[in-house]
């Protein structure tokens, strides 16, 4: 790992401290957290950081996908 310093404004900091807090991390790790989510995937297409992030609520819905993204058939 390679160590590096970065400097935040006051609110910032206070922000990032309280989230950290509630993940119950240190603020360390919530900065490389959030950075790993801003970067380029490393390898994976774009559009995979966004799988699984809708719910059908069915729970079969893998099964009928093309109902599901493009409607009944006719």
């Amino acid at each position: 790992m390679i160590r590096t310093q970065v400097s935040l404004d006051e609110q910032d900091y206070k922000l990032a401290k309280k989230e950290a807090k509630a993940l119950g991390i240190p603020v360390a790790e919530y900065v490389r957290r959030v950075i790993r989510r801003a970067l380029p995937s490393s390898g994976r297409p774009a559009w995979m950081r966004y799988a699984g992030l809708v719910e059908s609520g069915n729970r079969r819905s893998s099964q009928s996908i093309d109902e599901i993204v493009y409607g009944d058939k006719d």
